[in-house]
Parts: structure tokens; C-alpha cells; sequence
């Protein structure tokens, strides 16, 4: 699918349902350009697999998730970034995160937020 999914319109990225987001690949998240990332609805930010998130680039997750997405992952999502990842949130997007998704990253995840320039 990611052959299909790098021609998509943010507006077709928004009309896909939750059933067709399970089924996106790694490949096709890491396909996305971070306009379409950052299209993508609470809903389908939800039900994105762990797997499909860390196979994110740090440019894709600091520049294609916007704070309403960040909000919107679960706590089990949050948890799951990478440290790269959570090294590359940017200081709004580590505030949309709920008190649960800090419960949930692990020390090293904090140690690399918090030694960002």
C-alpha cells in the first residue's frame, strides 16, 4: 500500500476508515510526508499500532503530529516511541502529553527528552 498511500490527498488520508489504518504496514507509515501524517484524525491516531509509530521518523514525529495527536495517543502508544522519538517531540507536543503517557516512558525516554538542547 505505500505505493498507493504516498499519492493520497490529506483529504483521502482523513476518509480512511480505522479498519484501513490497522491495516497500514510500517512501510506505509514511514512512507507518509508529514502534511499527511499530520491529517491523520484523533480517531485513526488511536488505533494506530505500536509497531506503525515506531517506524516514524524523528522529522515525522516532530514536525507531522500535531498536539492534538500527540493528546491522542494512548497510553500504551506513548510508551511504545522510541527515545529518538520522544527526544524529538518538540516542548508542545511533550505538553499534550496526559500524566499517564509520562507514567508510561521509560527512564531512558524522560533522560532523552530532558537532555535537548
Amino acid at each position: 500500500m505505500a505505493s498507493v498511500i504516498t499519492g493520497m490527498s490529506t483529504a483521502q488520508i482523513q476518509a480512511l476508515t480505522t479498519s484501513q489504518i490497522v491495516a497500514l504496514t510500517s512501510s506505509d507509515m514511514a512512507a507518509l510526508t508529514t502534511t499527511q501524517l499530520s491529517a491523520f484524525t484523533t480517531n485513526q491516531i488511536a488505533v494506530l499500532e505500536t509497531a506503525d509509530l515506531a517506524s516514524l521518523s524523528t522529522a515525522q514525529i516532530s514536525a507531522g503530529l500535531t498536539t492534538t495527536q500527540i493528546g491522542a495517543l494512548t497510553t500504551k502508544q506513548a510508551g511504545a516511541l522510541t527515545t529518538a522519538q520522544v527526544s524529538a517531540l518538540t516542548t508542545t507536543q511533550v505538553a499534550a502529553l496526559t500524566t499517564a503517557d509520562f507514567a508510561a516512558l521509560k527512564t531512558n525516554q524522560i533522560a532523552a527528552q530532558r537532555s535537548r538542547p
